[in-house]
């Protein structure tokens, strides 16, 4: 499996800079090109020559933040002018990234399909090297990780709408030891009363609760935290503020992010609330966000509610944790080895 992207260079193109990301030299942009052993020019003709050359430069200026959903590469090229925002262009780029994942030219693991699962298999090749492998990960320091929030006034967890961005807010908000819920929607009524058990835990611990919403700027988005505060307050007696960070009109003008595929239905029972706030404003994604600006924002609200000197003598205390460990490890290892000389010995070579 490649894992580099690398086609013939030409100025056909400029780079597409993904939408909310500050510009990067990633080289030229990947285009088309005379030459008849081109792998673009050979595979693909007319309007999908060039999509395809686009979708390259997406993925390799995008590779920090694979494996990307279609949706999310789509939303990239339409923000910057390279499609049109049409249901027929989203089903072409879906088509185009098949074809170049067949040819070796984007890899297969660089799109996400969060659709279908396949279980791992139970079972070791032998006990011996089963026992090796766990003599050596046991009291690894480098798995402890200390709360860097325990001494903290206030108890925040990030809700997102979209299961296709839950790795990139997941990677943003495990650095703050912080809960990520994805709802997919609306939360059911059994993730709203699992979260509501561990807001009452933490108001009787005497913390001052609070939710971040991150979702569409569409009737349900800015719905969906507002249902979510009134049930928590109607069928769990908590007044909890959910505050909704992301995606807002101001956000959207800044990082000049395209309107939705779906529009605004009216049948849609939160439409009345949507037209009576934002008027004729069409939908927008939260899938047209580039990950590094979101990231940024969900970084940049938890930093806005956190104690961060606190927060720094937590991290300070887990180096001495980790010290401590290690000494232990070492410890636990060599008796293991002095006591079982000759099986640790074998299954070392």
């Amino acid at each position: 499996m490649i894992d580099q992207i690398s086609l013939p260079a030409t100025s056909a193109s400029p780079a597409i800079t993904p939408a909310g990301s500050t510009p990067r030299d990633n080289g030229p942009f990947v285009g088309t090109s005379a030459d008849k052993n081109d792998p673009i020019r050979r595979l693909f003709r007319g309007n999908n020559r060039a999509l395809a050359a686009d979708l390259i430069s997406v993925f390799g200026e995008m590779r920090r933040w694979w494996p990307l959903t279609v949706r999310q590469a789509y939303y990239q090229c339409v923000g910057h002018g390279k499609l049109s925002n049409r249901l027929s262009e989203y089903r072409r780029v879906s088509a185009v990234l098949t074809e170049l994942r067949r040819e070796s030219l984007i890899p297969w693991h660089a799109v996400a399909d969060r659709t279908r699962t396949t279980t791992e298999k139970r079972g070791e090749p032998n006990v011996t090297d089963w026992l090796w492998g766990e003599l050596r990960a046991i009291f690894n320091p480098e798995y402890y990780g200390r709360c860097y929030i325990q001494n903290q006034d206030v108890y925040v967890e990030v809700l997102v709408e979209k299961d296709a961005l839950a790795s990139i807010a997941e990677s943003a908000v495990w650095p703050y030891c912080t809960r990520l819920n994805v709802t997919r929607g609306h939360p059911s009524a059994s993730m709203q009363n699992a979260i509501a058990e561990r807001l009452d835990k933490a108001m009787m611990l005497g913390k001052r609760p609070l939710l971040l919403h991150y979702g569409d700027l569409d009737p349900s988005g800015v719905a969906i935290p507002r249902a979510l505060q009134a049930k928590l307050r109607e069928h769990h007696g908590l007044d909890i503020e959910v505050r909704r960070v992301a995606l807002t009109p101001s956000q959207v003008a800044s990082l000049g992010l395209p309107e939705s595929l779906d529009a605004a239905k009216q049948v849609d029972p939160n439409y009345p609330a949507w037209e009576r706030e934002y008027g004729d404003m069409k939908p927008v994604e939260l899938d047209a966000m580039h990950p590094e600006a979101l990231q940024r924002l969900i970084r940049e609200a938890l930093e806005g509610v956190y104690d961060m000197s606190e927060f720094g003598l937590q991290q300070q205390r887990e180096g001495e944790d980790r010290e401590l460990i290690a000494r232990i490890r070492h410890s636990v290892q060599d008796y293991c080895i002095a006591a079982w000389p000759d099986f640790f010995r074998e299954a070392a070579r």
